[in-house]
């Protein structure tokens, strides 16, 4: 496995291992649930470090003061399923600290998450959906722009379109 990828491409490296191949021990149910929560967190986070610095993952052409990536470090999300680590991007070199918003939105809110993690296996992920979960709930402003809520919208889609007209060859129904 490629070393230099998202963190979101790389669970969705271990949902596509999970919906191939199950797992060996444990509730699939559940760890599904989970790398979907995952993907969709890390998602919101990429999209809104690629809006910040002006350019996507691995893009040349940094102005300079606005940053660059700088790898990932790791976010945890209490959930009634377990604990969810997830990937936070890092950016450094600005005149000030990049702070995502994402997370502390979305402390009380994995109820919300794991509908949007069922609902986008079931059925895909509308813009309407995206920007519903990452809206701030004391100010009801959202946490992402217009256009990481279509960044966002776009990735899960790919995913959710690439899930229906998977090979199902292999298992007896």
């Amino acid at each position: 496995m490629e070393t230099r990828i998202p963190a979101s491409e790389r669970t969705s490296q271990k949902l596509n291992a999970l919906l191939t191949h199950g797992v060996a021990d444990g509730d699939a149910r559940a760890e599904l649930l989970k790398l979907a929560v995952r993907k969709i967190v890390e998602e919101a986070l990429e999209a809104e470090v690629s809006e910040a610095l002006g350019r996507g993952y691995y893009e040349n052409g940094a102005e300079p003061g606005r940053g660059y990536r700088n790898g990932y470090r790791r976010g945890r999300l209490r959930t009634a399923e377990g604990a969810i680590e997830y990937g936070v991007p890092q950016v450094a070199d600005r005149a000030e600290p990049f702070v995502s918003r994402v997370p502390g939105g979305l402390a009380g809110r994995t109820a919300e998450l794991e509908q949007l993690a069922v609902e986008m296996y079931a059925r895909g992920l509308s813009t309407r959906d995206i920007e519903a979960a990452f809206r701030d709930a004391s100010s009801g402003t959202s946490l992402l722009s217009r256009t990481a809520v279509s960044q966002v919208t776009e990735r899960l889609w790919q995913e959710y379109e690439a899930f229906p007209t998977r090979d199902l060859s292999e298992f007896a129904v």
